[in-house]
């Protein structure tokens, strides 16, 4: 009977599905708060990675070179980290709270993140970080890299024997890069006059850049005057001038069209300018000489399209001749000259004259600012030349951390005369006047008048990259078909028109500002600055 009962109780089912529900929840319930905790754990690691995601798009956002450009940087963290709050995290069951992330760039000890800038990071992502790579001055950083504290979240699930049981700690980190690109700019590059010539070397490009920056920093580039000439991408170097491809066309009429009207249909990017090569010499000086009011070639049939317009004031030395009306000295730039010299005080000087130049790799830069500014004020307007004080008291180029100037710069006597009408109709003793001749073949476009605003800029005004030619071309990134690195933009006055001299072309320029350390600022309007997160 025992037996009998012992067996029907071993065969009966009932009860079966509570008895094993009975022992399987306290497993269940576990499996259940530990996925709760995961998911809490990937959600304030989520929050978290967003945080300092954005703080280091911001803070990488303001690396621009300039010497606050660190303390711009910590600024723009500190405003977006103490003023937004990020979901997750909490304490205990608290699931609906949320976590301030806290950046005092002078107090460590009250953020919730720590921020380090870079100038460079490891090729593979798998690379750690190292003390080397950290800017020790603001012109080197060019990364922003922000890390979360470890922030403690409060476990629901025990975790095993050897963790904390009560807490677990995430955290994040993000490395941010600034990248500037330059619109609406002319489609010019020039060869950095610091770069060694023949230079192949990365290291002597770096320290060129740093040149470039600390030289006009101090006001060693203030009215000095380049002359830059057209070169083929086998044998570019300081003093050469060269071309950015456009998506207007790849031909040389394409080019000259934007170089004309500085529209060159794109933006460029600074670490991925594409070079135009190829022979562009004839249209492209005719493009570029549209901006003192000249019309030769396949430019002689758009003098009353207002793109083409002359600058307000074009002394330039232009030899005087034609029909009684001026209008054979609007076909080409003919200037007087002396030898090979541009400029005849008996007769018409152009802005920069006199200038004592040396060799600079394919061309002439000036030993200084040292072109013959009372020379040219005599000749220009018959009078003795106004004190560097007066002139730069309407306008200065020269940059905040320079000693001072001795004389004023071509540009800054240039704006001087435009604040003065009276200078500008004052005639050389050739007849030549600063204002454009407005007939026939000459400008017969909108009145001048109208494009006075800042907005339509100064057309004696050209916007170009600066590149190491030497070392990019000993990698092949001139032939069009890679990828060219440029050290900064730079805003240029052309003191002439570009110049055909037998087979050669070049250009006198002045330069007046530059991107990044020592700049200015007045670049800004022209760049389109991003941050781009990199790991």
């Amino acid at each position: 009977m025992l037996r009998k009962a012992i067996k029907s109780f071993w065969d009966d089912r009932r009860g079966y599905v509570i008895a094993l529900t009975l022992i399987s929840m306290p497993l269940l319930l576990g499996f259940s708060l530990l996925i709760i905790d995961v998911g809490r754990t990937g959600n304030l690691h989520t929050d978290l990675q967003n945080a300092v995601d954005a703080m280091a798009l911001a803070g990488a956002r303001e690396l621009d070179g300039r010497d606050d450009a660190i303390d711009r940087a910590d600024a723009a963290i500190e405003t977006l980290a103490n003023s937004a709050a990020f979901g997750g995290g909490g304490a205990g069951m608290s699931l609906g709270s949320y976590i301030t992330v806290a950046y005092d760039a002078g107090d460590d000890a009250a953020s919730t993140v720590t921020v380090t800038y870079l100038k460079e990071i490891p090729a593979s992502d798998d690379d750690p970080i190292t003390g080397a790579m950290v800017a020790t001055t603001a012109s080197e950083a060019s990364y922003a890299r922000v890390v979360a504290k470890d922030q403690a979240m409060t476990t629901i699930f025990p975790l095993p024997v050897g963790f904390n049981r009560d807490t677990i700690n995430v955290s994040a980190e993000a490395v941010a890069v600034y990248r500037a690109s330059a619109c609406d700019v002319t489609p010019i590059f020039i060869c950095n006059p610091y770069e060694p010539a023949g230079n192949t070397s990365e290291t002597l490009s770096e320290e060129a850049a740093e040149a470039l920056h600390d030289n006009f920093a101090a006001g060693n580039l203030y009215g000095r005057q380049i002359e830059l000439h057209s070169t083929s991408s086998s044998n570019p170097g300081p003093g050469n001038f060269g071309f950015l491809r456009t998506p207007l066309g790849n031909g040389a009429s394409e080019l000259a069209e934007a170089l004309a009207t500085g529209n060159p249909g794109t933006c460029y990017t600074q670490d991925n300018l594409d070079t135009e090569t190829g022979a562009k010499a004839g249209p492209v000086e005719d493009g570029v000489n549209t901006r003192f009011g000249f019309y030769s070639s396949s430019f002689n049939k758009v003098n009353g399209d207002p793109r083409y317009r002359p600058a307000q004031n074009v002394r330039s030395a232009q030899a005087q001749s034609g029909n009684g009306n001026g209008s054979k000295a609007c076909d080409s730039y003919s200037p007087v000259m002396v030898g090979d010299v541009v400029g005849d005080p008996s007769k018409a000087l152009p802005l920069g004259y006199g200038a004592t130049m040396t060799a600079l790799g394919g061309g002439k830069v000036s030993t200084g600012n040292n072109w013959q500014y009372g020379t040219y004020w005599n000749v220009a307007q018959g009078t003795a030349a106004p004190s560097v004080s007066t002139i730069l008291s309407n306008h200065s180029s020269y940059p905040a951390g320079g000693a001072g100037p001795t004389q004023p710069s071509a540009y800054d006597v240039y704006r001087y005369e435009l604040a003065n009408p009276a200078l500008i109709s004052h005639a050389s003793a050739n007849g030549e006047t600063g204002t454009p001749t407005i007939s026939n073949q000459c400008y017969s476009g909108p009145d001048l008048s109208d494009y006075t605003d800042p907005e339509y800029g100064d057309r004696r005004e050209i916007f170009s990259a600066i590149v190491n030619c030497g070392y990019e071309a000993s990698v092949g990134h001139l032939n069009g078909h890679k990828a060219t690195r440029a050290v900064a933009f730079a805003r240029m006055f052309l003191t002439k028109p570009a110049i055909k001299q037998s087979d050669e072309r070049y250009l006198s320029l002045e330069m007046i500002d530059i991107t990044g350390k020592g700049g200015r600022g007045t670049l800004d309007e022209f760049l389109r600055e991003e941050a781009e997160l990199v790991r």
